[in-house]
């Protein structure tokens, strides 16, 4: 008997469901349920991601902002990633839907499509250009690779896109955020680079708990899984000019002193974005803006590097903080 209720609770801790009270345990990270659909229903899909790079191609647009509507675009595009790559199923896609046409897809930048144009792939090169200007040093907090790169994985994932008035207001937008002048001082303190991408993995969700929460402690990871991205299409060298930038951030986002952390507001042990009822109880927040984008950017970065994570008890620390990190976005 006692045999079997430990496995029957091994089983609820694999599906992600973490009571109150229950030990962490790292295979919570993926909602076995999820990961266990073949042939899962596209409910957020190429149409999202169309949307998002349009949203995008306007936010540099007169009298807009690129910063804050560029936050809404990328959340647009990475919902897509998201629920693909964690193979999250039709229910749960549906509940993220909600969460996007009654919080995100409302903004002026979807007002209407992009015109029908015919693909012209080299365009990507110019945006390679724009994002490589201005990589070196931080900008917009980081936010020039962060919406850069999702753009470069969405026209890569959907070439057909990659259309002359489209690509060319995601140029604007990359632009938008300046260029490197002169030559970036060397960094009197390199800390880990990507030359080893598991190390550099390792590394982000050390540093992760250690920034502070203040509610953008998230960018720790969006950054740092922005510039991986940008590592595994290929543009290796453009990544690795780019983690000063990133070491600079991860310096401004270590915070406060023990008691400090020890007072933070302790994680809430329940759904997880891999589930239903996660999604569900998001409708009943009232979190819009920036906000509401890194209702989705956070997890999507999480659960991406997550996955790449072979240290058992690195895997346990950041479970601790994973509910802290969406309550707080």
């Amino acid at each position: 008997m006692k045999t079997s209720h430990a496995m029957a609770r091994r089983q609820l801790l694999k599906a992600g469901l973490v009571l109150a009270g229950a030990e962490f345990c790292p295979e919570a990270l993926f909602d076995r349920r999820a990961a266990a659909v073949d042939k899962t229903e596209i409910v957020i899909g190429p149409r999202e991601i169309v949307k998002g790079l349009d949203g995008m191609s306007r936010v540099a647009d007169q009298g807009r902002n690129p910063f804050g509507d560029g936050h809404n675009a990328a959340a647009v595009i990475s919902s897509a990633f998201f629920c693909r790559e964690q193979k999250l199923d039709g229910d749960i896609q549906k509940e993220i839907l909600v969460h996007l046409e009654g919080r995100l897809l409302t903004s002026p930048i979807y007002a209407k499509a992009r015109p029908k144009e015919a693909a012209e792939p080299n365009l990507v090169e110019g945006l390679l250009d724009d994002l490589d200007a201005g990589i070196a040093t931080l900008r917009g907090k980081g936010h020039n690779i962060i919406f850069a790169v999702a753009c470069l994985k969405a026209l890569r994932d959907l070439p057909e896109a990659v259309t002359p008035e489209r690509v060319g207001g995601l140029r604007r937008m990359v632009q938008s955020f300046g260029m490197t002048k002169g030559t970036p001082r060397k960094d009197p303190e390199p800390l880990v680079g990507l030359d080893d991408e598991q190390k550099f993995i390792h590394f982000i969700f050390e540093e992760f708990l250690k920034a502070k929460g203040n509610g953008f402690n998230g960018h720790v990871l969006t950054i740092g899984h922005a510039l991986v991205e940008l590592h595994r299409m290929g543009h290796k060298e453009m990544a690795r000019k780019g983690v000063p930038a990133y070491w600079q951030w991860m310096r401004e986002s270590r915070g406060g002193d023990e008691e400090e952390r020890k007072s933070a507001p302790a994680a809430r042990r329940g759904s997880t974005p891999l589930s239903r009822e996660y999604w569900a109880a998001q409708a009943k927040r009232r979190v819009g803006g920036i906000a509401g984008s890194h209702t989705i950017k956070y997890p999507y970065s999480f659960y991406a590097l997550a996955k790449e994570l072979k240290d058992e008890q690195l895997k346990k620390r950041i479970l601790g903080k994973i509910d802290l990190l969406t309550a707080n976005s």
